[in-house]
């Protein structure tokens, strides 16, 4: 099948609109200019039409079945279009069992998904890098137990296997409590870290679940452009608001205002209008990462 959507948005800091030529559940042209093509096309008028949301939930590898599936829809009504999620490690050695068992589990989401590594801090090392980037592991999300944890890896070793496929170290603090000026300190420590050793990491990723990933995320995480945006060769996963007109009669884009979406279309096939959920168990499928940040120094013009 193929279609046009006109007049769709980006979720840049100074949204444009554009046209979207979709053919094959495939976004195959995109111009600023109205298109001319002899297809279906589909117009936007009254609605506003913006990329899916990718979420962080690193909850789902700890769910039933019946719980999995009602939590889907819930992320679905959101107008989650892919995750983030991760599988936990208490030591490196665990990796091949848990990814194992967190991709037999995860088969049955409807939506598509990527697959972090999250274990202590001090349990980080060169091995562990290398088997991330055997298996196209996007991120390690570090969690920070106690203050020593940043001085406890030997980052040079950590940094000079980092590469050419370089996994981001996410730092998680929330699961050390201290004073917030004492966490502060920290965290610019961390800062400091990441420059002077090289480590790439991400300062902004979300430290709470059923959160959605900015494009800068997205690019860190190697996910852009092939997931949240209108480029060439992405997915056709986008979602569908009510326009809001104030009294005036002057339209205003109010998508991004925390209203759930009208329609949500994951892969082109509709899986959410109004409060009715279509979801098929088993639709969605693991995106492997070619190389994380690859994308990351693109202008945001681009998107």
């Amino acid at each position: 099948m193929e279609y046009i959507l006109e007049n769709v948005w980006t979720t840049d800091r100074n949204p444009k609109q554009k046209h979207v030529y979709v053919k094959d559940n495939v976004v195959r042209y995109v111009s600023e200019r109205p298109l001319r093509m002899k297809c279906f096309t589909v117009s936007s008028a009254g609605f506003d039409v913006i990329p899916g949301y990718v979420f962080r939930d690193f909850s789902l590898n700890g769910m039933d079945d019946v719980s999995l599936k009602d939590h889907c829809g819930q992320l679905v009504m959101m107008g989650c279009t892919s995750v983030v999620t991760s599988l936990s490690l208490t030591y490196p050695k665990e990796f091949e069992q848990r990814i194992s068992e967190t991709r037999t589990k995860l088969n049955a989401l409807p939506f598509d998904y990527a697959i972090g590594v999250q274990l202590p801090m001090n349990r980080i090392s060169p091995a562990l890098i290398r088997t991330c980037q055997k298996a196209k592991i996007p991120f390690i999300n570090a969690m920070v137990e106690q203050e020593e944890d940043l001085d406890t890896v030997i980052w040079e070793w950590v940094r000079n296997v980092n590469f050419p496929y370089t996994v981001p170290i996410i730092a998680d603090w929330s699961q050390i409590p201290l004073h917030e000026k004492r966490l502060m300190q920290l965290k610019e420590k961390w800062v400091r870290i990441c420059k002077d050793k090289s480590i790439v990491t991400i300062d902004d990723f979300p430290n709470q679940d059923q959160q959605r990933l900015n494009k800068h995320q997205l690019q860190c995480l190697g996910l852009y452009p092939k997931k949240g945006s209108w480029v060439t060769g992405c997915d056709v996963d986008y979602l569908v608001y009510e326009r809001n007109v104030s009294v005036d009669g002057e339209e205003r884009v109010e998508y991004d205002k925390g209203k759930n979406p009208v329609i949500v279309v994951q892969n082109g096939n509709i899986i959410k209008v109004k409060d009715d959920i279509r979801l098929k168990q088993g639709n969605g499928k693991e995106m492997r990462i070619i190389r994380p940040g690859i994308f990351r120094v693109m202008s945001n013009d681009l998107l």
